[in-house]
């Protein structure tokens, strides 16, 4: 079955759409995935949502600086060095509102990637180098 089919026949009475909404999402808004490495993708929120069930037991949540945005990991991959944590992995980028979590939309996927990758910094070991998330 098709998600939607759109006929528009300059006949207002039937022109429109036939949705199926279960299976429709909107496109500028969702969650941002982002790695410690650089790389990005955008889930919906649905797929944001199974993630967050998944990490019920060890997640770990911090706000980006003065930003409504929350990073959302998963606090086993959490490593200390010295007094300072360091996170190396995949974290999803939310929005903290009033009314809880929200999504992201519009210019929040650049601006919420933009803190992110400003918090990075690069650990040695074992002569491999990578980037890490410096927790506050």
């Amino acid at each position: 079955m098709k998600t939607i089919e759109v006929h528009i026949n300059l006949d207002p009475i039937n022109d429109g759409a036939v949705i199926s909404a279960d299976r429709l999402v909107k496109k500028e808004e969702g969650a941002l995935v982002i790695g410690t490495n650089g790389k990005t993708k955008v889930i919906n929120e649905d797929e944001a949502v199974d993630i967050l069930d998944e990490l019920s037991g060890t997640v770990q949540g911090e706000v980006l600086g003065k930003t409504p945005y929350l990073v959302i990991i998963n606090g086993e991959k959490v490593i200390r060095i010295g007094c300072r944590q360091y996170f190396i992995g995949s974290a999803v980028i939310v929005k903290n509102t009033r009314d809880g979590i929200g999504m992201l939309a519009g210019e929040d996927f650049e601006k919420a990637k933009k803190e992110f990758v400003s918090r990075l910094i690069t650990l040695v070991g074992d002569g491999q180098e990578f980037s890490a998330f410096e927790l506050a």
